[in-house]
C-alpha cells in the first residue's frame, strides 16, 4: 500500500470487505486459510453488512436526489422505509472473492441469508 494522506485516501477504492483481504496478503503475507477465516470474521462482526448497507444508502441518496428537488410526504416516508429496510437486514451477507470495478458485477455475488432484525 502506498502513502495515505487526507486528499489521497478519496481516490483508494472502498466498499467491499475483498479489498481488506488483498491487503491483508500483501501487507501481513496471509496465506488462503487466513484470508478465509479474515472473511469469516468480518462477516461475523457486521462489517459485510455494513459495506452493503452504506453501497445500498448510496444507491438510495441517488435515487431520491430527484424526488426531494419538490418532495412529497409520501417520498419522505419512502425512503424512511427503505433505510429502516436496510438498517435491519440480516447480518449473514457473503460477498464474493473479487472486488470488480463495476459495482453491478460486485452486486451479483454479494449474497444476503437469514432473518432480518
Amino acid at each position: 500500500m502506498g502513502k495515505i494522506d487526507e486528499q489521497s485516501i478519496w481516490s483508494s477504492r472502498q466498499n467491499h470487505p475483498e479489498l481488506v483481504v488483498q491487503d491483508c496478503r500483501q501487507e501481513f503475507g496471509f496465506n488462503d486459510e487466513q484470508c478465509q477465516k479474515l472473511r469469516f470474521i468480518m462477516m461475523n462482526r457486521g462489517i459485510n453488512k455494513w459495506l452493503y448497507a452504506r453501497r445500498r444508502f448510496i444507491h438510495l441518496k441517488h435515487q431520491m436526489k430527484t424526488k426531494l428537488q419538490s418532495p412529497s410526504r409520501k417520498d419522505f416516508l419512502r425512503a424512511y422505509e427503505l433505510m429502516q429496510n436496510i438498517c435491519k437486514m440480516p447480518r449473514w451477507v457473503e460477498w464474493g472473492h473479487r472486488a470488480h470495478k463495476n459495482m453491478k458485477s460486485n452486486e451479483a455475488e454479494i449474497m444476503v441469508r437469514g432473518k432480518s432484525c
